[in-house]
């Protein structure tokens, strides 16, 4: 799965040195059709349809209004936001050359010593508002969080996985998070989409909790470096029921679970039409514990094709079977 350069990124620079930045946006820039749908954010069900171009937008904005709040590179965006707020994040760390921290308990963040050195990274909790106007009455967008001091147990996951860090994951929930770089984020998406055969423009219910290194890793960002178009749930982590009725209304192509959503979900009830759904779909297991044979048989007779991947925490990378 390892490959000795990122594909793609033939034309570096020294502010976008893994030549991400470059890929992300010109394909977003080619996307005028929806890119992401949010489930069920309008009104009694209804979805808000994003299109690439608009969503390219809407990140500069807001990579621009966290650089006027002081937020410099390699400082960490820590992140609860949940449904479009969550793509837009995790798009703006790789933009603005920040990285992308998905939490669900603030106090995770300062958990232990702190560094003192006043040149390391800083984690930032912004207003969700930033780089929004609320109205023409108030001009002013809303101030972001006070910057907090980089914990040391964060600081030395981060130097251990080199330079370019654009992103944190959670491995297991008391264990610090591991550091995930550019490098590895562009060369998933590509190699996801050749390994895996994923068609562009196929849809993608990302049911994978965002906290989690499946929902970095093997989710949102390899996603649209495959140009899938992706429904997002406004929940940080869908619950079995919320993803078999997700599968039933989106019928979607590909999804990816971690051992615990995929053990819950062979459980779940489910109606014709979804079972009908489910053996058109293609299922990625990722975590970083061995998956059961038994689950796998399960899971196998329920879907259309399944594949295993196992987070390599170590490294901050993946491995697909």
């Amino acid at each position: 799965m390892h490959e000795p350069s990122l594909p793609g990124a033939d034309r570096r620079s020294p502010s976008d040195p893994s030549g991400l930045q470059r890929r992300l946006t010109s394909i977003l820039q080619a996307s005028p059709a929806p890119t992401v749908c949010v489930a069920g954010s309008h009104g009694a069900g209804g979805d808000l349809m994003v299109a690439g171009t608009a969503l390219l937008a809407l990140v500069r904005v807001r990579v621009a209004a966290l650089q006027r709040a002081g937020m410099r590179r390699d400082d960490i965006l820590a992140s609860d936001a949940v449904g479009i707020g969550r793509v837009i994040d995790a798009l703006t760390t790789v933009m603005g050359n920040f990285v992308y921290w998905p939490y669900s308990d603030h106090r995770r963040i300062s958990e232990g010593p702190l560094v003192s050195d006043s040149g390391a990274p800083l984690v930032w909790r912004p207003n969700p508002l930033v780089g929004v106007k609320l109205s023409p009455s108030l001009p002013h967008e809303p101030p972001a969080a006070l910057p907090m001091r980089l914990s040391v147990r964060l600081h030395e996951a981060m130097a251990s996985a080199g330079p370019l860090v654009r992103a944190l994951a959670d491995a297991h929930p008391d264990a610090p998070p591991f550091a995930i770089n550019a490098q590895t984020i562009g060369r998933l998406g590509t190699t996801m989409r050749r390994r895996l055969g994923i068609k562009r423009q196929s849809l993608r219910y990302c049911a994978a909790p965002s906290e989690s290194a499946a929902g970095i890793l093997l989710d949102i960002l390899p996603a649209i470096a495959a140009r899938q178009v992706m429904v997002v749930p406004n929940e940080p982590e869908p619950s079995s029921i919320t993803i078999v009725r997700a599968i039933g209304r989106y019928t979607p192509d590909f999804m990816t679970l971690t051992l615990a959503q995929a053990t819950a979900l062979v459980d779940t009830p489910t109606d014709d039409h979804t079972t009908k759904a489910m053996r058109q779909m293609h299922l990625l297991i990722a975590d970083t514990c061995p998956i059961p044979l038994a689950l796998r048989e399960r899971l196998g007779a329920l879907v259309g094709r399944l594949d295993i991947a196992y987070i390599l925490t170590e490294s901050g990378d993946a491995y697909l079977l």
